[in-house]
Parts: structure tokens; C-alpha cells; sequence
């Protein structure tokens, strides 16, 4: 617990790392050689402004139609340039506006013509009851009483809450007044459109993860009770709601019983009932699992797969889960900086399989090279309960392009040890309660050499993952790092030659009562012990 504790610290001054950083020897140096030099921008020389010839005509708003003497030319703004020195006949007309016609002598080689036109609008008389109602024309709310509106169709809605919506059609004409008299009726209690989030939830999951989320729809004023029973129909959960003062209505459940303890797996019934003012009675019901299988936790995707900064996880998201998470972290020496930045994207498509994808950027003095890359991992072990051992299969496909002019246009910086290349990997993950060991292997296919240290030509390497990563309810902490070996069937570099090794250490918190993801990381590449830079940032998330 102590060890935890110190990696949420370290991790919690990750952002006041990001302006600053911590270097010696090469590794550094190397990155930015590697990431080339800027190419130099010339000025361009500035621009001599041409004389205007013709006439110019501008309207507001724009895209009126110029007719001069009967012949159309164009949509404002627009220069008409040919054009005889006299009188002409000027018309400037848009639909929905008053038109423009004047005479105008054009005497020189230039002239402007400017204009303002004039909607042309009709008026809408709306008296409605109940007074309070809700008045939609068209796709704005309008308040009751004389609307001066431009001439055309519009839909008309009017809504209050506990009588019939009313729906209708009108059409302005120019100077005239339309009048429209709308009395609700009072509509019958209904409650409908019951729907979970999630209809299988696990309550050890962290936060708003172990919660039900449901929203229904009431028709009008009414009580009502939230009901959940099991499977032999006992009632294991009741509750009152809120008077309902507006149609749609929602409640969170930490699947408690009434005597707060956490319910077990299985299936149940909710049930959500009402009671109008006038007595009437309504119901829905909807089906809900409890299950503790699904596992629903934060994770980086910084190396373009999720677990941590540097090593993938075994177990993947349920079906229809999301988290979307953007991580940054900054490096400067005074002289150069480079500031990586990732947005990272997962999804439970079901079936044991998860897709995760990532975009990133890393805004540097020297260039702007961009990241994409798609990971897709199938999960065909996972443990029997709080202790066991998980396995997966993930295939990815990455691309690093590289701006700089000696580049070659592929980023051979390997920030993300998330190379330019397609990876295949083993994902293990050993379950000790809250606590789990990592591990990967995996072989990376690329045409090109990280750093440059080979010549260019068909290349596989293996990337060697690990680490230990701790699941404390709404916080997340890790570290994690990764090596690879030289071009196959080399082995594993010397200590000082130009393979370096990252580490990393990260937190999340997963802030309580939200599905909102607040993130801290510290991340290094390493040569020696007097090679090396590091860098802290952190980021924000969402779980769905």
C-alpha cells in the first residue's frame, strides 16, 4: 500500500513536470536528431495590391442576385466588369427579401455599390392555455402574444407538461397577421420509455462504473417508486422518487439492497411505477444483471493499445463500453522541446474482443510529426474470480509521419514504443486481487529502423513489455516498462549502444460520482545512468 501511495504521488506531480525536464548524455540529443531540423521558411514577398476595375456591388446579406438592364450577372459580392460608362438599370433581389431597383451613372473606372435589404415578414398571433405552455416555431421557442416572423411555412408545437402535445402548420404572408389559438387538453398519466445504460453491471466496479443509470418519461404531475426483485419475484429494493414536475426523469442505483448490502450476481427486475394527480396508474419494467465478470477500469493507450504507459493488459472492455482519454507529457532543456500528445480510444465490441485506436501529435522546436494507429486484442483466458492468470492475442497496425526535410517523412523517434510497423503480441496479466502483474512479448514487422541505427529494408524486432499495476477503487496507479531487442535474430543490445528503454509511472482517478477520468504521468527513455531525459504531464478522460 505504501508503494501505491508513492506512485500517486510521484504521478500527482506529473503536471508540474510538464514544463520542465531532466536530461543528461545522449538520449536526448539522439531524439532530436533524429526528428531533423526544421526546414527554413522563407518570407514571401508581400503581395502589390492590384487597382479594382468595374463595378462592385455588395449586399447584406449576401448572395443576392445582380441583374443589370434585364441581364443577370452574378451573386453579391461581385465586380461587373463589363460595363459601358452611362445609366444602367440596377436590380438586386434575394428570396425572402425586399427587391432593390435604381438607376446608377457609372463615370469611372471604378465604383461601389452597397446595399442593405429588407426581410420581407408577415406577423403570428399565438394565444395558448395553459398560459405557462411551451410555444416552438419552426426550430425556436417563442413566447405567447404577436410574433413578427419572416413570409414563409413553419411547424408549430406547443407542450405543457401533463396535457397533449398540440402540432400544427402555418404560413406568414407579407404584412398580414396570422392568428393561431392553441387550448391544451390534459393527457392521460403514462410512464414510458423506460431505458438502462447498462442492463449488465458489475457494482465492484469504481465509482459511477458500479452504478445503474436509468431514465424514463413521464406524461404529467404524479408520484412514483423505484421496485427491484430477483428471480424468485421477492422484493429486494424500494424506494420513492421525487415529485415529477417535467417529462423526463432519471435515477442512479449502486445495487444495494434496502439493507445495503451489495446485491449477487443475477438477474432482476426493475420496476419503475406512478401515480397521477387524478389517481391513474402506470408502470415499466426493465431487466437487469448483476454480474462481477465485467471489469471496467481506466487505462492508458499511450503505446497504442490499452493497459499502461508501456504494457498492455490481458482483459478487455464488455460489450458497448467506451473510454475516450487524451494524455499529454512535455521535455525541455532550455534549448529544445518536444511535448507528446495522444488520444486514445476504446471499445467492447463483445465476444471477448476490444478495439483500441489512438491519434497523437508531438509539437516540438524542431518538427510536427503525427501518430495513428489501430490495436484490435482478443481475450481467450481470463481469471475464475479475484485471483488467476489472464491471456490475449493483439494484432496492431501503426503509421508515424515525420514533417522534418531529412526525415525521409517517417517518424524514426520511438516516444510511444508504438513503432511505424505491424505488431503482434501476447498480452499476460496475473490477477492478485486488486493488484496485477503484466507482461507482453511481441514481434514488430517495419521498412524502416527506430533511430536509423540500420539501413532501411525489410525489419523485425522484438518488444519485450512488463508491469505492475494496482486497482484501488476510483484510483489507478502503475508502472510499466518496455525494450527491444535489435533487428532479428540479433539479441538484445549492449548497455550505451542506440536502443534505449522506456519506463514509466502513471495515476488515474476516476472522480467520485462522475465518469470523468483525471490522469497523471511521468515517462522516460533511458540509455544509462548518465543517458537519459524524462518527462511529466497528465490528461482527462471519460468511461461510458
Amino acid at each position: 500500500m505504501r508503494l501505491c501511495v508513492t506512485l500517486l504521488l510521484v504521478a500527482s506531480l506529473a503536471t508540474v513536470l510538464a514544463s520542465c525536464a531532466t536530461s543528461s548524455g545522449s538520449t536526448a540529443g539522439r531524439v532530436a536528431v533524429t526528428e531533423g531540423s526544421a526546414p527554413t521558411q522563407e518570407k514571401p514577398p508581400a503581395e502589390v495590391p492590384t487597382s479594382k476595375q468595374g463595378l462592385e456591388i455588395v449586399s447584406d446579406p449576401d448572395r443576392a442576385e445582380i441583374w443589370i438592364d434585364g441581364d443577370y450577372k452574378g451573386l453579391t459580392p461581385f465586380i461587373v466588369t463589363d460595363i459601358a460608362q452611362g445609366w444602367h438599370r440596377l436590380v438586386v433581389r434575394k428570396s425572402g427579401y425586399r427587391e432593390v431597383s435604381t438607376w446608377l451613372q457609372f463615370t469611372s473606372d471604378y465604383m461601389l455599390y452597397q446595399t442593405s435589404l429588407v426581410r420581407i415578414t408577415g406577423f403570428l398571433q399565438i394565444d395558448v392555455s395553459p398560459a405557462d405552455s411551451v410555444v416552438i416555431v419552426g426550430s425556436s421557442e417563442v413566447s405567447p402574444g404577436l410574433q413578427e416572423l419572416p413570409v414563409g411555412g413553419y411547424p408549430v408545437s406547443v407542450r405543457a407538461f401533463g396535457y397533449t402535445d398540440f402540432k400544427d402548420y402555418v404560413t406568414i404572408t407579407d404584412k398580414t397577421v396570422t392568428t393561431l389559438t392553441v387550448t391544451l387538453t390534459p393527457a392521460p398519466f403514462l410512464v414510458d420509455n423506460l431505458s438502462l445504460l447498462h442492463d449488465r453491471v458489475n457494482p465492484d466496479n469504481p465509482g459511477a462504473l458500479g452504478t445503474v443509470e436509468a431514465h424514463f418519461h413521464v406524461s404529467g404531475p404524479g408520484e412514483g417508486r423505484i421496485e427491484v426483485f430477483d428471480q424468485s419475484s421477492a422484493r429486494v429494493y424500494d424506494r420513492a422518487l421525487p415529485e415529477f414536475t417535467t417529462w423526463d426523469q432519471s435515477f442512479t442505483w449502486n445495487l444495494r439492497d434496502d439493507k445495503g448490502n451489495a446485491l449477487p450476481d443475477g438477474t432482476y427486475r426493475l420496476v419503475v411505477s406512478g401515480q397521477g394527480r387524478d389517481g391513474e396508474l402506470s408502470n415499466q419494467e426493465a431487466a437487469l444483471t448483476v454480474d462481477r465478470t465485467i471489469k471496467i477500469a481506466p487505462r492508458s493507450v499511450w503505446s497504442g493499445s490499452s493497459g499502461l504507459l508501456y504494457a498492455p493488459v490481458a482483459e478487455v472492455l464488455p460489450l458497448d463500453e467506451f473510454q475516450a482519454s487524451v494524455l499529454g507529457a512535455a521535455f525541455s532543456d532550455g534549448v529544445a522541446f518536444r511535448a507528446p500528445l495522444s488520444l486514445g480510444i476504446r471499445l467492447g465490441i463483445g465476444y471477448g474482443v476490444e478495439i483500441d485506436a489512438i491519434g497523437a501529435i508531438i509539437p516540438s522546436s524542431l518538427a510536427l510529426p503525427f501518430a495513428l494507429g489501430m490495436a484490435i486484442r482478443w481475450n481467450f483466458l481470463s481469471p475464475q474470480g479475484e485471483y488467476g492468470l489472464g491471456a490475449a492475442v493483439e494484432a496492431k497496425i501503426s503509421f508515424q509521419y515525420d514533417s522534418s526535410p531529412t526525415s525521409g517523412n517517417v517518424l524514426l523517434t520511438d516516444t510511444f514504443t508504438d513503432f511505424t510497423g505491424l505488431h503482434v503480441a501476447l498480452p499476460l496479466q496475473l490477477v492478485l486481487g486488486p493488484v496485477s502483474i503484466l507482461g507482453a512479448f511481441g514481434v514488430t514487422g517495419s521498412l524502416w529502423s527506430p533511430y536509423g541505427t540500420t539501413t532501411p529494408s525489410a525489419l523485425a524486432w522484438l518488444y519485450l513489455r512488463g508491469g505492475l499495476m494496482a486497482d484501488l477503487g476510483s484510483f489507478t496507479v502503475g508502472i510499466s516498462g518496455t525494450a527491444r531487442t535489435q533487428p532479428l535474430p540479433g539479441g538484445f543490445p549492449a548497455i550505451g549502444s542506440p536502443v534505449p528503454f522506456q519506463l514509466g509511472a502513471e495515476a488515474h482517478w476516476l472522480v467520485p460520482g462522475t465518469r470523468i477520468l483525471i490522469s497523471g504521468i511521468i515517462a522516460g527513455e533511458f540509455d544509462s545512468r548518465t543517458s537519459y531525459y524524462f518527462m511529466g504531464g497528465g490528461g482527462l478522460g471519460f468511461l461510458y
